[in-house]
């Protein structure tokens, strides 16, 4: 059976302390920090949550990976002020990292600023290339940042998002190119099924995937459902999962301090897996 972890989003309105002391209750072999504010600021977390959280690691042998913050950065804006500040603020999530002794941060490419014209490329629009040179040196700067404390940063896919810099696998492959092969990748198999697909993801980014995102979704949204309540068939995947030696989070997000749905996540995938 491999690693499953819980992320603190299953519990988003709660901080992330309290989320992983659940998790840490339920036996979960791993816990996801998801920078979210205000569950989890990077930036400013007490020492002594910092130990607290270091105690339960090493009472129960857990790992622990951080989900730097997304949401209000942009590691490819135009502006060098919001540039320097997302990566300084990312920076802090690998300092929270390390400080946990923790191994893997998950992180996201930055946005195109404006609404993409049909058919509008890297290779045909000078402002977009612009902005894909931009996310590709701040990346170089995060990701030796994260060498240097000895983690490993694993660049999410998103795909589906018209906005975001990656719009399909082998953009990601150019990213990691560009960036250096000690970028890793995180697997979001929700995000897969909305863009090309979980299979083609597996066989394109292979050995370069060393942390895995599962939630359920119908299929038209990215709704980070716990597995079973969407109508995501799995099946295929499950030797590709059952060999996967490292951590496969449940993303579950709920706007609740309730651990239930994402414990029925692990209900459904445990079963899964054993089938």
């Amino acid at each position: 059976m491999p690693k499953i972890g819980m992320s603190s989003s299953a519990m988003i309105v709660c901080p992330w302390i309290d989320a992983l002391k659940t998790a840490a209750q339920h036996d979960f072999d791993a816990f996801e920090i998801s920078c979210v504010f205000p569950s989890a600021d990077p930036e400013n977390t007490p020492s002594e949550i910092i130990d607290e959280a270091r105690d339960i690691k090493e009472q129960t042998g857990m790992e622990i990976c951080v989900h730097a913050p997304f949401f209000e950065l942009n590691i490819a804006a135009y502006c060098q002020s919001i540039r320097e500040e997302s990566i300084r603020i990312i920076k802090k999530s690998i300092d929270l990292c390390a400080a946990l002794d923790g191994d893997v941060v998950i992180a996201h490419n930055g946005d195109f600023t404006y609404t993409l014209a049909a058919g509008a490329t890297k290779d045909n629009n000078p402002a977009m290339k612009i902005q894909w040179d931009y996310n590709i040196e701040s990346l170089k700067r995060i990701n030796d940042y994260a060498n240097s404390k000895g983690i490993t940063v694993c660049l999410e896919n998103i795909g589906f998002n018209a906005s975001s810099i990656d719009r399909c696998y082998e953009d990601l492959l150019e990213i990691r190119r560009g960036v250096g092969n000690s970028l890793q990748f995180t697997f979001d198999m929700g995000h897969a099924r909305l863009s090309q697909g979980a299979g083609k993801g597996i066989d394109l980014l292979g050995d370069g995937i060393r942390h895995i995102h599962l939630t359920d979704n119908n299929n038209e949204n990215d709704d980070h459902l716990p597995l079973g309540d969407g109508d995501y068939d799995y099946s295929e995947f499950t030797f590709f999962l059952n060999n996967f030696k490292y951590i496969i989070t449940l993303e579950v997000i709920e706007t609740s301090v309730d651990p239930k749905p994402v414990l029925r996540a692990r209900d459904v995938l445990k079963k899964m897996l054993s089938a």
